[in-house]
Formats: C-alpha cells, sequence, structure tokens
C-alpha cells in the first residue's frame, strides 16, 4: 500500500478512536489516558533501553495508572485529595527496586524511571483535570470537549505544517534534531491553526474566544517543542520511529508528542487566569 495511504488511513482509524473515548463518557476517557500510559510508557522505556539504561519499567506504569485511577476518584466521586499521598509507596518502591536489581547504571536507570512519570503520566492526569468543570458547591462537570478542542487544534498544526512543509519547506527549522521540519511549514501551520483557533469558541463555547487563541499559541509554540523533544530522544540514539504499531506513523508517542507537552502549559494558563479573575 502507498505509504500515503496507509498513513491517512492510520490517521484517520486513529482519529475517530480518540474522539469516540473522549467524549463517550468519563469512563471511557480514563479508559483513554490508562491505555495511553501503558502505550506510551512502553514506546519510551524502548528508545531509553537503547541508551544502556533498564529502568524499573513495570512499577513506574503501575504508579502512573495509579496516579491517573485517583485522579479520576478525587474528581469524580469527592473522595479527598489526600488519597494522592498514596502514590508515594510505588514512587519511593522504584527506589527501593532498583537497590535490590544490582545493576549498572542505577541513577541512570532510576532517572528515566522517574522521568517517564513526569514526561507521559503527570500530563495525562492533566488532561483528566482539565476535562471537568468545578461548578461550586460540589459540583463537577464533564466537559471533554475542551479536551477534544486542543487535541484537535494540534492535529491540524501538525498536518498543515506537514502539507505545507513538505513542498515548499527550505529553511530548515531545526536542522540538528529534525532535519525534515521547515520554517515554512511551521508558518503556514500556525497561520492556519490561528484561524481555526479564532473559530473554535463557536463550536465549542465552553471558553471565550480569547481563551481558544491563548491555547493556540500554546498549541503552536509547545506543541512544536515537544515534536523537537521527542525527535532528540530519538536522534540521540538514531532512532527513526517510538514503535511500529501505527502503521505509517511510527508509534503512539511520535503522535502525542506535542500532546503530552502541550497540556501542562494549558493547565497553567488555567490557573494563572483562574488567579488573575479572582
Amino acid at each position: 500500500m502507498n505509504n500515503f495511504y496507509k498513513r491517512t488511513l492510520t490517521g484517520l482509524v486513529f482519529v475517530i478512536v480518540c474522539i469516540s473515548m473522549v467524549l463517550l463518557n468519563q469512563w471511557s476517557l480514563l479508559a483513554f489516558l490508562i491505555i495511553a500510559d501503558i502505550w506510551l510508557k512502553i514506546e519510551f522505556f524502548r528508545i531509553v533501553k537503547h541508551d544502556k539504561a533498564k529502568p524499573i519499567s513495570f512499577t513506574s506504569i503501575f504508579t502512573g495508572v495509579l496516579f491517573i485511577l485517583i485522579n479520576f476518584l478525587v474528581i469524580n466521586f469527592e473522595i479527598s485529595s489526600k488519597l494522592y499521598v498514596l502514590l508515594l509507596i510505588p514512587l519511593f518502591f522504584i527506589f527501593i527496586e532498583e537497590l535490590f536489581r544490582n545493576l549498572e547504571n542505577p541513577i541512570r536507570n532510576l532517572a528515566f524511571s522517574i522521568l517517564s512519570l513526569v514526561y507521559i503520566s503527570l500530563p495525562l492526569a492533566l488532561a483528566q483535570t482539565i476535562s471537568y468543570k468545578d461548578l461550586g458547591d460540589n459540583q463537577i462537570q464533564f466537559l471533554p470537549q475542551i479536551l477534544l478542542g486542543i487535541l484537535v487544534l494540534i492535529w491540524i498544526f501538525d498536518s498543515m505544517s506537514y502539507v505545507i512543509g513538505v513542498p515548499l519547506g527550505k529553511h530548515r527549522l531545526f536542522e540538528r534534531v529534525s532535519p525534515k521540519k521547515s520554517w515554512e511549514g511551521a508558518i503556514g501551520g500556525s497561520v492556519f491553526t490561528l484561524l481555526i483557533g479564532f473559530f473554535m469558541s463557536y463550536f465549542i463555547p465552553n471558553l471565550s474566544r480569547f481563551d481558544w487563541i491563548s491555547i493556540t499559541v500554546i498549541v503552536i509554540v509547545f506543541g512544536s517543542l515537544g515534536d523537537l523533544i521527542e525527535s532528540l530522544f530519538k536522534r540521540s540514539i538514531s532512532l527513526k520511529d517510538s514503535g511500529n504499531t501505527l502503521p505509517g506513523h511510527g508509534g503512539l508517542l511520535d503522535r502525542l508528542d506535542s500532546f503530552i507537552f502541550v497540556i501542562p502549559w494549558v493547565y497553567v494558563y488555567f490557573v494563572l487566569k483562574e488567579i488573575v479573575i479572582q
């Protein structure tokens, strides 16, 4: 099958599955985030093993899943946020486990294990938090449309940067890390994404036009950085893709690298906005 058609078909199926799981209900979103956490960690650990590291895979994955589950319970069932303290148990067990593994490069192994929680699990838990709105009086509303809007903006920016950059790209954006990305593609993708962000408030009115434009700028800036950072990881070990589970696209980390880097900054924006309003 021609790579273009393979890439298009895989991308279409991926988008449909993501939209369905995000929008259906809070349980399907929970499933989506847990699957993503496990899948992304497996691919991330595959990358770091090429760098002569042996991360504590199972305990790191378990800690990330527990983080997302606790976050879900705290948000949906009015459970005290003190429940987060349970995360300390598997977190410190990572250090204890490394002590008894008696392997080379223990600091490197621990560093990559903890990094997986910051790089993958934390953004996914924040994505879950962004999908809810506090109405006051212990009332929480599930609003996955906001998360979907962020995903759509990321997909549009990535797609249009690729479509414009392939035929028109002459000036490399960051050649040391990603030789194929160009300024022409980035600028063209940015303009198109800003136009979509400008009208996003009509489709998802839960946020104002100013909010969507601000989020769009975050997507353009930090989405680009997230993509380049993952490329930096792969290029440092001469790896083309994080995996081969998505034909024509590589691995899931190749598709969600921008997403996991954008979400923390969107969350920071919402927190700062709330502080300013108060």
